[in-house]
């Protein structure tokens, strides 16, 4: 059997009134719970729907739905964190990886003709964009929000302004006389640091954008399903 809309809803009112305000959690757990209550019914054809929640209701022990919510949150977060790394570290692969030697080369390098407050200018820069990236992620739709993929996607997005403090230190506090085999210490840590917030940057924006791109086909999935 199929439960209709207004069975789905007092189901849907149960999950929210357990505490859980994230949309992707509840309706996976609609999900689940609706698949068992329709089997309890059509095992005992005179079993009412209330009997039948609140029987799928127990089947889930002590904790309610709380161990099961948290088994879905926890998916979602390692979903987002294992695309995170991918993106990050598909700049290491031999397809890029001499492009990669060639940009610290070339960062370490641009800085003996660069100056120290044209270093600060790009500093400035970088923390404007990852100001505005920030300050773009919280003025999406409220309903955004209530989505753990969104508030997972996007969680990378903060720790973007760590690199520049590190590249920041790199520049003020690494004497600049320090060499090793001739490499000057600070410019090759500024160098790495640079190329590290790049790539950082580049996983955390493709991260972001899948999990809106996510967010928004959940969002409608939910509105067919259950509207």
């Amino acid at each position: 059997m199929n439960l209709n809309q207004e069975q789905l809803r007092q189901i849907k009112d149960l999950i929210a009134q357990s505490g859980f305000k994230e949309v992707d959690v509840q309706m996976e757990i609609l999900d689940h719970v609706a698949s068992s209550v329709e089997d309890k019914m059509e095992e005992n054809p005179l079993l009412t729907i209330d009997d039948a929640i609140s029987a799928t209701h127990q089947s889930f022990g002590i904790m309610g739905f709380s161990a099961f919510a948290d088994g879905i949150a926890n998916s979602i977060r390692v979903k987002y964190s294992r695309l995170f790394w991918r993106f990050f570290f598909s700049a290491f692969g031999y397809k890029y990886l001499l492009l990669l030697c060639f940009s610290i080369f070339g960062i370490y390098k641009m800085q003996y003709l660069l100056t120290a407050n044209i270093f600060y200018i790009f500093l400035v820069i970088g923390l404007f964009c990852v100001f505005g990236i920030m300050v773009f992620s919280n003025i999406k739709p409220a309903v955004y929000k209530m989505f753990v993929s969104f508030k997972t996607g996007t969680s990378f997005l903060p720790f973007l302004g760590y690199i520049l403090l590190l590249t920041n230190f790199s520049m003020n506090d690494i004497p600049a006389e320090y060499t090793i085999f001739s490499i000057n210490v600070q410019q090759l840590t500024v160098s790495l640091s640079i190329i590290l917030f790049m790539l950082y940057f580049n996983a955390a924006i493709r991260t972001a954008k899948a999990s809106i791109k996510d967010t928004k086909w959940l969002i409608e999935k939910y509105r067919l399903l259950y509207n």
